[in-house]
């Protein structure tokens, strides 16, 4: 990046204005490249370069490579005499130090970027489906300075021929000659390795109305601009993609652990080299105060020379003219810079330098300097360095650079944190290390140093052939990586739960073993003797028992608080919820509130779309409770083998979902739905089956949870009438293990909108999820969850089968409508006959109304009890929060909220309703 030039603080018209006229000045005509470029000229040339573009973009990535090598060999050839020629012309440096710049540009380059893949198919990876391609980014218009003109044009032709773009180059007025000649070197070796003709041309003698033009010609896409800030800021006003660089004023820190015979060795070196033209050059240096005369006395032996008083205010005005750099400072050497404003130096002077106090416009020490003039700081302490270093990059380098000499690691990080720059070191020469490789060789090479939005540029780094590709990406479909997680521990049948608890005593590795336990339940399981049975079992193999019974239906957040501080005072170490769904969905929030107090059930049920991607952490569990256990006593939620809880807050359920919820131990013992309310074996036994059934047709579902919904369903339809009629023990047994097979399915592959619309309707009518307390006398329809999934299932599943859904749920695995054909598949699972999948799903309907109509469920709201005004009232809010709940997206068919309002229309009365015709009339 070239910072302040001869045109510093200067607009785009006057800067291109003054630097024409001292390339008058300074050149001889006999020497001066004089070129004959118009506007029509100009177009002409573009106009080539847009058909080489063209063309160039067909080239593969063998033949692009051998014109890149090809190009650098031949300027390699030619560094000396380009250097040479920039000297003569440009009158700034040294001619042998643009020699090292020449050679290093293109060293650097071939080696950092000679097996770089910037054409076609550049990285490929399979196993993420995933294909880059690199496409090139021009016509690129290149702006050049003329403090290192050159090198900068050999280092943006290279860049330009290995991205396949062709470019037209912007030289400095100052420098027209010595550019084009490079330009040439360059253009002619490219050709002449098979790169197109008029790849690569030049503005011969530019001017501020030929370098606009360029700019805003429609056939350049992108300006790359490297030269002073009035270029700069012209090349970002032109409307179109640019990148730029700004103005440098680096300053440095010394510190009183750094090697001060290397830090001294290396601001010299920095500061001399090519006359210290480079714009990440050392400008000012602070210096700790302790090693303040040690350290100045280093760089007095290296052949700084400071001044003061009357030679400091000579130098001073001499340096700064109407507030920007005097032009004929740039490039000079020590010894011609104190003829020309009237000092004496020692004649083995390499560097001026004074001390200052200040910084600000006020002090012309502090400015950028581009020249082997330097300005000392004192500090009394680190901190107080840091700050003058920041405060002197703000004044004029915003962005660029900074620099540390120390050995102190953290005084290192805090430097680099403090600095409003973006190009930082330490321990090394900035102006060398700045251009990449010299002092670290992870540093990409480059001579254009963009200073990011800090100091007004488009870009934070080197530029490098990386910034002059487009990379398209090409996404293959892929499949997520999906899985079934399952409590590490399920026991089942009869009166196994004895033999189960008996497990919970065995040591872990290492001998210790869990010795108190907390049982979570509500007040009917103590009543039925349920809770007595389960404690004594604990008691008798070592436990201390506490009992939480607070537990009601729907539970709410102040349960849930009630009990995690209950778990609190009696410190468990296992959890057990006893009871239906209520029950144990209360110990799995109880377990995560009593590890994690500070948590919120906002931010615990937070929604998410995608599991992995959750915006809200799901809490760890498992600090303080070790194992949660949870033994069902009604045959419906599956709430004992699930990830998910539903917690109350005032007319609001939360869906909670996290697999560390997932119990530890499900305890599937049918002895405790021996004694179930028929009302509740039925509308429990629905819930169970429209979690199957959900399960098998959500957009998650694969093979392993489709096996478990089938089992689940056939289950459900032979077992649950006769479960309902007569109580068997064999029936209660199998609708019992159907729940928990259900659970498995769903907590594997989700559920869908017959759950989020029945989540709504049971916060707004105080509706328990899928049980009741059995204490309760009597069971009425408007007081279960499972009766409202049962009403809502059908005309869900109308909603659903249909071969053109409005939108079709997201999920990789889920590639088509598949809802009607996996409703038919259920169809046939249990038993049913049909020519076609419709007509499976017809019978499918059937079977379910049919089995509704014999457990004695109602088929509409209207039916069940519900007022019509009171839902009516709120039927909109309804919609609204059912779309999202946090089961709709693994739905089949993704709703609208509109639709979501009909199937509530449809369910309170049963009319049917046409959800081709609901969604032409949304749309209209």
């Amino acid at each position: 990046g070239e910072g302040r030039k001869s045109d510093i603080m200067l607009s785009s018209r006057h800067a291109v204005a003054m630097a024409t006229r001292r390339s008058r000045m300074y050149i001889p005509a006999s020497k001066r490249f004089i070129g004959n470029d118009t506007i029509k000229s100009i177009d002409e040339k573009i106009k080539r370069i847009q058909e080489a573009q063209a063309m160039f973009a067909t080239y593969d990535q063998k033949t692009v490579d051998h014109i890149f090598r090809q190009v650098a060999h031949a300027a390699n050839k030619q560094r000396v005499p380009l250097a040479k020629l920039a000297v003569e012309e440009t009158r700034m440096g040294l001619m042998e130090d643009k020699v090292i710049k020449n050679g290093v540009v293109i060293e650097t380059s071939v080696s950092a970027y000679g097996d770089m893949k910037t054409c076609g198919i550049i990285d490929r990876d399979i196993e993420r489906g995933l294909i880059k391609i690199a496409t090139p980014v021009g016509p690129l218009a290149c702006i050049t300075p003329c403090t290192n003109p050159t090198s900068t044009v050999i280092i943006k032709s290279l860049f330009a021929l290995k991205t396949r773009n062709a470019a037209i180059f912007l030289p400095h007025p100052r420098a027209s000659a010595c550019s084009h000649e490079a330009m040439r070197v360059c253009r002619d070796a490219a050709v002449a390795a098979g790169a197109p003709p008029n790849v690569l041309d030049c503005v011969e003698h530019p001017t501020l109305e030929l370098n606009r033009h360029v700019m805003d010609h429609s056939g350049i896409k992108l300006i790359v601009a490297t030269g002073g800030p009035g270029m700069v800021k012209a090349s970002y006003s032109t409307g179109k993609p640019a990148l730029g660089v700004g103005a440098g004023n680096a300053s440095v820190l010394v510190d009183d652990t750094a090697d001060l015979k290397m830090a001294a060795s290396s601001i010299v070196m920095g500061k001399t080299f090519d006359n210290g033209v480079i714009c990440a050059s050392e400008q000012s240096t602070v210096v700790i105060e302790s090693i303040f005369e040690e350290f100045k006395a280093l760089l007095q032996k290296r052949g700084v020379h400071f001044v003061y008083g009357e030679e400091r205010k000579k130098l001073g005005e001499f340096l700064i003219k109407g507030g920007s750099i005097n032009p004929d400072i740039v490039g000079q050497s020590a010894q011609t810079i104190a003829q020309k404003c009237g000092i004496k130096i020692p004649g083995d002077a390499v560097v001026i330098a004074t001390e200052a106090s200040e910084v600000g416009p006020h002090e012309p020490f502090s400015f950028e300097k581009l020249s082997p003039v330097m300005t000392l700081y004192r500090a009394a302490s680190f901190n107080e360095a840091k700050d003058l270093c920041a405060s002197i990059v703000h004044f004029g380098g915003e962005g660029h650079t900074a620099v540390i000499h120390s050995n102190d690691e953290n005084r290192i990080a805090a430097f680099a944190a403090a600095m409003p720059a973006h190009h930082l070191f330490a321990n090394v020469p900035s102006s060398i290390a700045a251009v990449g490789t010299a002092f670290n060789f992870n540093v990409p090479p480059s001579l254009t140093l963009g200073v990011g939005t800090t100091g007004g540029s488009s870009i934070a780094t080197n530029l490098t052939p990386a910034s002059l590709i487009n990379v398209k990406l090409m996404a293959s479909r892929q499949e997520h990586m999906e899985w079934m997680k399952t409590p590490p521990n399920l026991y089942f049948n009869r009166n196994c739960t004895r033999e189960a608890i008996a497990d919970l005593a065995k040591p872990y590795p290492g001998g210790k073993r869990d010795t108190r336990a907390m049982i979570i339940t509500d007040r009917a399981m103590v009543e039925f003797g349920y809770c007595t049975k389960v404690q004594m079992m604990l008691e008798q193999i070592g436990f201390k028992v506490a009992v939480f019974d607070e537990v009601a239906p729907d539970p709410t957040i102040e349960c849930v608080r009630a009990g995690a501080a209950a778990c609190e005072q009696f410190k468990p170490e296992v959890l057990i919820g006893l009871g239906g769904g209520s029950p144990m969905d209360a110990a799995k929030g109880i377990r995560v509130f009593y590890e994690h107090p500070e948590a919120k059930l906002e931010d615990v049920g937070a929604r998410f779309i995608e599991l992995r991607k959750r915006t809200c952490p799901f809490p760890d569990t498992g600090s303080k409770v070790h194992k949660l256990v949870c033994i069902p006593t009604t045959s419906g939620t599956g709430s004992e083998v699930t990830p998910f809880a539903v917690i109350t807050e005032g007319t609001h359920k939360y869906p909670l979902f996290s697999y560390r919820m997932t119990p530890d131990v499900a305890i599937v013992d049918s002895a405790f739905c021996d004694n179930l309310p028929k009302s509740l074996v039925a509308n429990a036994g629905v819930d169970a089956l429209v979690h199957a059934i959900e399960a098998y047709v959500s957009v998650a579902s694969n093979d392993f949870t489709k096996a478990h919904a089938t089992r689940a369903v056939k289950l459900l339809f032979e077992y649950l009438p006769e479960s309902y009629k007569n109580g068997t023990i064999r029936a209660r047994e199998m609708v019992h293990h159907a729940s928990t097979i259900a659970g498995i399915a769903f907590a594997n592959s989700f559920l869908g909108i017959t759950h989020s619309l029945s989540h709504q309707i049971g916060g707004a009518f105080h509706t328990p999820h899928g049980d009741l307390l059995v204490i309760v006398k009597f069971v009425t329809y408007s007081c279960c969850a499972g009766m409202t999934n049962a009403i809502l299932m059908e005309h869900v599943i109308d909603y659903n089968a249909v071969d053109a859904p409005t939108r079709m749920g997201v999920y990789p695995q889920y590639t088509h409508p598949l809802a009607k054909q996996r409703y038919a598949e259920l169809a046939r699972a249990i038993g049913c006959n049909g020519n076609s999948d419709y007509e499976l799903v017809q019978k499918f309907k059937q079977r379910i109304s049919e089995l509704k109509k014999s457990l004695d469920i109602p088929a509409t709201f209207a039916e069940a009890g519900i007022n019509k005004d009171a839902y009516y009232k709120i039927i909109d809010s309804l919609a609204e929060h059912a779309f999202d709940d946090q089961c709709t997206p693994a739905n089949p068919r993704f709703p609208l909220v509109t639709e979501l309002r009909h199937i509530l229309e449809s369910a309170y009365d049963g009319q049917p309703v046409s959800f081709f015709i609901l969604y032409s009339l949304v749309a209209y």
